[in-house]
């Protein structure tokens, strides 16, 4: 055999010195079974062998090794691989597209016949571009699923897209669609890609493999699909009497359902009944099966301190992947209603540093949100602010779903006791999806705008807020407390508004609903409310116990909120020499959670003159007597609690002549409201007692 280009060196000289595109050229013109072993070798890589080669272009084995030998002489090659990739890349380019492609589809079948990785062949698939079969759809799924693992989402996504090409089975090409929707998710959960119209077709005509039912239930709720994700339900229901190796996943499914969505609960009660008390799984360890059992065990007033060990244990025992980011979310949120928040804080971390670290946005924002709401509890209005901005800037706010309401509210929240009203008030303007009101999130979003209403003086708009949030809770059956104590904000609107007999009822509701003050960290905020409405010594007593049960809590803030309360109060009664360190640790710890409204009102507590225990009001002559009787009747059932509406159904009058009433009341007796009103009704009362006596 010989070679163009120059004489055969001897066999076993060492090669010449030669530069590689100058090796190239003695192909050219040369033997034509040499040029096709090489494109062979080229083709094959570093799996190429004799062999291989041989059976790659179906000649005699004997044939190959002369090529190769040849090869080997010129430099070329050596140990069956070129000396030089560039050489390889080169003689490859040269190939015509079509004949490059048909090479590459017939080695990926030799490689898969001779039993290679399927990382190798989904190689020459990739390569190829078009293939055909199941047997390849499944090699690439198995590669897609290898690249996951090691976090290469465009190596998976590609080979996902070809493996949805290559099949010809519908059910096959439903559970591949699955598959890219989730690597989609990971990076950015977009409704408008193509793989996301082809779940949604695959579900609506019933294809989705029902080992698949469960994630697409989950994408088609995080965008609010409602329809899509019953019809998926559905289907789970139908065949929930069924073995199925997903029944731990179905299970914690329906588990993640009834705290996120609980509305579905209800459509589809079957599916989401309690399972029999004396059945016991075989895969007690499995971290579905772990996170369901949490999760059920959250659906008390009181979770048992367990569920933080149980949590603890998910957490150190999964790796973030596709699968188990929802389990880990649970764990996470077993940890913050159970008040271990420096843990919560610490596994958020961890798990926002690996999320990052990983290219993986999605996750990012779901755990930078969670981390947002943990920092929040414990009182860092700025880190809870910055966590929540990085949830919601991490990817677009349209594809955020029905989960935007989670770190909104917390966003708004920590802006509103930072004191900033115009930011919060633009981020309640944010559009979000109808379906985030069939959720949970729906429910600290309610409460946050309700706050701001407060905040921003509209104690009546704070009300519906927070009544809408209490009536959602009680018809999911959530009415917690460590979800969202909403009883105490409706008592705290009822305060704003004057009504100190409503707010009084409210704050009892929600001391007699958590079993006592001292049975969960709200109980402080109910103390302090009922203060509000007390005399000034019972109030010191009732502040003194709130201060108390804030300290054993986690919250710096809700210890500032009480110790300035309390510091107040020492004031009112004469004792400055109490109030004075009060109200400085007050002062520290709003300065250290950055709670600029709470500020505000210390740096008024600093200049303010010592009271004695009964705040004084200026009488004006004659003030009661200078009142019309209608005018008088008004005034007395105002200064008593009575709401605009209840006084005008009480005298049979309209709400607007109520507020005109009101407006000369004022006026006439040099009040600016409510709560001064019932001091001076209750003064010239007192004076009159005094003159008849």
């Amino acid at each position: 055999m010989t070679i163009v280009g120059g004489a055969r060196p001897l066999r076993g000289a060492p090669p010449r010195q030669v530069d590689p595109d100058v090796r190239v050229e003695v192909l050219r013109g040369g033997d034509a079974t040499l040029l096709r072993t090489a494109r062979a070798l080229a083709v094959l890589g570093d799996a190429a062998s004799v062999e291989l080669a041989a059976g790659l272009l179906e000649v005699e084995l004997d044939e190959i090794h002369d090529s190769v030998a040849a090869l080997a002489d010129a430099g070329l090659v050596e140990q069956q691989r070129f000396t030089y990739p560039g050489i390889a890349a080169r003689i490859l380019r040269e190939l015509p597209v079509e004949d490059y492609r048909e090479l590459r589809g017939r080695a990926a079948e030799l490689l898969h016949r001779t039993g290679f990785p399927c990382v190798t062949v989904a190689d020459q698939l990739l390569a190829a571009g078009d293939v055909r079969g199941s047997w390849a759809s499944l090699v690439l799924v198995e590669a897609a699923e290898s690249a996951l693992g090691e976090d290469e989402l465009d190596r998976a996504a590609q080979c996902l897209e070809l493996a949805y090409r290559a099949s010809r089975r519908v059910g096959e090409r439903a559970a591949i669609a699955t598959r890219l929707v989730s690597v989609e998710w990971r990076i950015n959960p977009s409704t408008r890609t193509r793989n996301f119209g082809r779940l949604k077709a695959a579900l609506r005509t019933g294809r989705v493999p029902y080992s698949e039912l469960p994630s697409t239930a989950l994408h088609m709720l995080w965008h609010g699909y409602a329809l899509h994700a019953d019809h998926a339900l559905g289907r789970l229901d139908r065949g929930r009497d069924l073995p199925h190796p997903a029944g731990a996943r179905i299970d914690f499914l329906c588990a993640w359902l009834r705290y996120t969505h609980p509305a579905h609960a209800e459509r589809h009660r079957r599916l989401f009944a309690a399972p029999d008390p004396e059945y016991v799984p075989s895969d007690r360890n499995s971290p579905y099966r772990m996170a369901g059992e949490l999760l059920d065990a959250l659906t008390t007033q009181h979770p048992e301190a367990g569920v933080a060990a149980v949590a603890q244990r998910i957490l150190a025992g999964n790796r973030l992947t596709f699968g188990t980011s929802e389990t880990l979310v649970a764990a996470v949120d077993g940890l913050i209603h159970t008040d271990r928040l420096d843990t919560a804080d610490a596994w958020c971390a961890s798990l926002l540093a690996e999320a990052e670290a990983r290219s993986a946005p999605t996750w990012q924002s779901i755990f930078a949100a969670a981390r947002a709401e943990t920092l929040l509890r414990k009182g860092n209005l700025t880190g809870a602010a910055e966590n929540a901005v990085l949830a919601l800037n991490l990817i677009p706010a349209d594809n955020l779903g029905v989960w935007a309401g989670r770190p909104i509210a917390v966003l708004v929240r920590a802006l509103t006791a930072q004191g900033k009203h115009t930011e919060a008030a633009a981020q309640l303007r944010r559009p979000v999806p109808r379906a985030m009101f069939e959720s949970r999130f729906a429910l600290t979003y309610l409460s946050a705008h309700g706050e701001h209403c407060l905040a921003t003086g509209r104690p009546e708009e704070a009300l519906r807020h927070f009544r809408q949030c209490g009536n959602l809770m009680r018809q999911w059956n959530m009415d917690f407390a460590w979800l969202v104590p909403w009883r105490n904000d409706v008592a705290a609107a009822h305060l704003a508004a004057g009504q100190q007999r409503q707010a009084q009822e409210f704050a009892t509701m929600h001391l007699d609903a958590i079993g006592g003050a001292d049975r969960h960290h709200s109980g402080s905020v109910s103390l302090r409310l009922l203060a509000a409405t007390s005399d000034p010594h019972r109030r010191v007593m009732l502040l003194r116990r709130a201060t108390a049960i804030a300290r054993a809590g986690s919250s710096d803030l809700e210890l500032a909120t009480a110790l300035t309360d309390l510091g107040r109060a020492y004031r009112s009664i004469g004792d400055a020499d109490k109030a004075r360190p009060l109200l400085r640790e007050a002062t520290r710890l709003a300065e250290a959670c950055g709670a600029e409204q709470l500020l505000r009102r210390l740096r008024v507590d600093r200049t303010a003159p010592v009271t004695d225990a009964t705040p004084r009001v200026r009488l004006v002559p004659n003030g009661l007597d200078s009142l019309s009787p209608a005018e008088r009747r008004v005034a007395e059932l105002a200064a008593h609690g009575k709401r605009n509406r209840e006084i005008a159904a009480e005298l049979a009058i309209t709400t607007s002549t109520v507020e005109q009433h009101l407006t000369k009341v004022y006026r006439k007796l040099a009040v600016a409201r409510r709560s001064e009103l019932r001091f001076v009704v209750a003064a010239y009362s007192e004076a009159a007692s005094r003159s008849a006596g």
